[in-house]
């Protein structure tokens, strides 16, 4: 049938109609994720060794991570591929799983990394191949790589300013105590110098070797020096033996009741011990340098740790914990404005990047990729919760190098302690302790 010239008219409009149609829905509706192939991305934390239950609730953060941004349609029209891998909780089987993903996984970014001996035994890896790691966890400074975004704080984010409140509070007198590896030794080395310029006094300073049980030394020099605060940075094993044997009563009846600062225990592993047992009890009323607590009254907090729960059946949530899940969706974010995953794209858009982390908003450097965060001070509760005692007024710029030394007073106090290991980040086995170098005012 010939049509009039008035029926062709309405066929082109209803035509022109249908087809805006679709151009709108297919702009607003999300792509299909899985239309493209998927984003591998690399998730590695110790799934074995010494570390193991520290580190699982950092993979399980990241895993939720990943599943909500491919619940709201992936990136790029993309679906992420979590590929996870084992660093054994240890340095170098770190850096040999970052390679394998690097190289044989199709892997550009990785989320992962915990101790300091594993971020810093991984940089080399993905300076040489261009990849990219954010690493969620607190750490010593005195480094920075172009190749690491930092996810967890700098010491002048937490360290810094928890010593300083105990100065405020009239404490001068102060025992250091950690486990011999790098974090340890160079923040107390930090602590030391900060104490120094304020007019505090370091009265004993030990440190024991990763994980060992051998208190008794130590506990000894500190009931005998009977200083104000113990600022500890013992980690693992080392804990429990060590305020148990320091809060236990002595010969005569009496007991040593000193508080201690914890800058290396978190709220995972500090709420993960029974409060009832003995070893629970003796660290109630110890306090804690962190930036986030898990009973922060906040919206995005509360619905965070109830999923997480749920998800997991977890016990507690920490600092780091909530740093490895806000770490991702900072990615997304960054890779959303960059339009590309390519490494060098995403740092470039990661620069002044924010989210609203379960915390509070966090802020990337622009300078240095580290996150602007609100330094907090939290006492341990004989129930085991952490009731936060003090927070900055504002978030803090993260500075990598402390400005008590020299950078390259920092940089030689890391030189002379990994080539005095033996080019190792912590103390060997049956290895002597190091004298501690660059003491304030060396040359």
């Amino acid at each position: 049938m010939k049509q009039t010239p008035r029926e062709r008219g309405m066929i082109a409009l209803m035509t022109a109609a249908v087809l805006g149609y679709v151009l709108l829905v297919s702009a607003v509706t999300p792509a299909d994720p899985h239309a493209l192939p998927p984003l591998k991305v690399g998730i590695l934390y110790s799934h074995t060794g010494r570390l193991a239950d520290s580190e699982k609730p950092l993979n399980d953060a990241t895993v939720m991570a990943v599943e909500e941004i491919n619940e709201h349609g992936g990136l790029l029209g993309r679906e992420v591929v979590p590929v996870l891998a084992d660093g054994q909780s240890e340095g170098r089987r770190f850096a040999r799983a970052a390679e394998k993903l690097l190289t044989r996984e199709g892997v550009r970014t990785v989320f992962g990394g915990y101790a300091s001996a594993a971020r810093r035994s991984m940089i080399p890896v993905f300076e040489r191949h261009g990849g990219l790691l954010f690493y969620p966890a607190v750490y010593e400074g005195g480094e920075t790589s172009r190749r690491v975004v930092y996810t967890g704080a700098t010491p002048n984010q937490y360290i810094t300013p928890a010593v300083q409140w105990f100065l405020d509070n009239g404490d001068r007198r102060f025992f250091l105590v950690g486990s011999d590896y790098i974090y340890p030794r160079v923040s107390l080395a930090l602590v030391h110098s900060q104490l120094t310029a304020a007019g505090g006094k370091v009265v004993g300073e030990d440190y024991l070797p990763p994980d060992s049980k051998k208190v008794s030394d130590t506990v000894r020099r500190i009931r005998e020096l009977k200083p104000d605060l113990i600022v500890s940075a013992l980690a693992g094993d080392t804990n429990a033996p060590f305020f148990t044997r320091l809060r236990k009563k002595g010969a005569d009846g009496g007991s040593v009741r000193i508080p201690a600062l914890n800058l290396v225990a978190d709220e995972w592993e500090l709420r993960s011990q029974d409060t009832r047992s003995k070893a629970g009890a003796y660290v109630a009323g110890d306090y804690v340098a962190a930036n986030y607590f898990e009973e922060l009254p906040d919206a995005a907090n509360t619905r965070f740790v109830a999923k997480f729960k749920k998800r997991y059946g977890a016990a507690h949530v920490s600092d780091t914990v909530a740093a490895a899940y806000a770490q991702v969706h900072l990615w997304a974010r960054a890779v959303r404005a960059a339009g590309s995953v390519e490494p060098q794209e995403v740092l470039r858009s990661v620069r002044g990047a924010s989210f609203r982390a379960p915390g509070g908003t966090v802020y990337a450097d622009r300078e240095n990729r580290h996150l602007w965060k609100r330094a907090r001070l939290g006492r341990i509760g004989l129930d085991g919760r952490i009731e936060q005692v003090w927070s900055s007024e504002a978030v803090i710029r993260p500075a990598p190098y402390s400005p008590y030394r020299s950078k390259q007073d920092w940089d030689r106090l890391v030189s002379h302690l990994y080539h005095g290991w033996g080019e190792r980040w912590e103390r060997p086995p049956g290895g002597p302790e190091l004298s501690q170098e660059s003491r304030p005012g060396s040359p």
